[in-house]
């Protein structure tokens, strides 16, 4: 990846994570108005907030463009090629109260505790069957359609509510 700096004018997509929505579009940031390097991320590949972890503040990357970054404060990490464990699957996990329970037990730190991904590989993890890891994938899959469905149409009622409060539109124009 080319240096954020190296292309000062170039609007760089920054994501960002938090225990709402996981991975979010945070902005576009211009090139040089950059102080350190950023960490490129992908899809399918995980980060968190390595001092906000203990409230579930990790997620999987959904479909970024090429040139995608995120803080060099965040862990950036991916399954190993060849891993038995499916990037949706983990993405499932990552969220369950008992995985934010685990993270707790393996934080470090004196004064803010922290989650390294030295740490992530430290966690045992359950022994789940294939079907078990698929049906979990799909399922969540399923409910983040629904989700995003929910949105669009909460969008659109927003809009529709504000066009009939200042009266701008009737509804059958809607």
């Amino acid at each position: 990846m080319q240096a954020t700096w190296e292309e000062p004018e170039k609007e760089w997509p920054v994501y960002g994570i938090n225990n709402k929505e996981g991975v979010f579009f945070s902005h576009l940031q211009k090139g040089d108005e950059f102080n350190a390097p950023y960490k490129r991320i992908r899809r399918n590949w995980f980060f968190h907030n390595p001092t906000r972890s203990s409230v579930g503040s990790l997620g999987i990357v959904p479909e970024v463009p090429e040139d995608a970054i995120t803080s060099p404060e965040y862990q950036v990490w991916r399954l190993r090629p060849g891993s038995t464990w499916e990037p949706e699957f983990v993405a499932a996990l990552v969220r369950t109260a008992w995985f934010v329970k685990l993270v707790q037990v393996h934080r470090v730190g004196a004064v803010k505790q922290r989650l390294y991904v030295e740490n992530l590989l430290a966690m045992p993890m359950p022994a789940v069957s294939k079907v078990i890891r698929h049906d979990a994938a799909e399922q969540r899959q399923a409910a983040l359609l629904k989700l995003d469905r929910a949105r669009r149409a909460a969008e659109i009622v927003k809009v529709e509510v504000e066009a009939l409060i200042l009266g701008t539109k009737k509804v059958s124009e809607l």
